[in-house]
């Protein structure tokens, strides 16, 4: 049998627990459309990029996906895109090693080209044949996907 004051701290410690799980979702729901907006905001920019520059740079975009589902982060769409690949990092813009073995995500396009850059110079393997990309990411504004 349990007393009064056992059944009282076991009430207390349920409300305590409750309260946690409700800011916990409560912050998980306002992530996830701070990560919607920046989504849509993101797709907009990577359009514009996609128009070439004065100097000729043109960043190529990835819209496709090869499923119908929604993808929470830059790597699951990666992912999607390059199946084969082993993507490691995070952010919108992915230094692509040749045939899509490598793929690693960066948050600044110029980190993404410096990358690139290296392997042009120093090679991505035993059988590189320098044709490396970097890549803008572009899951759509209806993604949860987000820099």
């Amino acid at each position: 049998m349990t007393s009064h004051v056992e059944n009282e701290i076991q009430a207390r410690i349920a409300r305590v627990r409750a309260e946690q799980e409700r800011k916990r979702l409560e912050r998980a729901e306002l992530a996830a459309a701070r990560k919607a907006g920046v989504a849509r905001r993101h797709s907009a920019k990577l359009r514009r990029q996609g128009q070439p520059s004065k100097d000729g740079f043109q960043v190529r975009v990835y819209r496709r996906h090869n499923c119908e589902a929604v993808h929470t982060t830059w790597a699951e769409f990666a992912r999607c895109v390059w199946p084969a690949a082993e993507v490691t990092g995070d952010g919108p813009y992915a230094a692509v090693s040749c045939a899509a073995r490598t793929v690693t995500l960066y948050p600044v396009l110029a980190v993404a080209l410096a990358r690139k850059r290296a392997h042009d110079r120093d090679g991505c393997g035993s059988d590189c044949r320098r044709a490396h990309q970097c890549i803008a990411l572009d899951p759509g504004p209806v993604s949860g996907a987000a820099a």
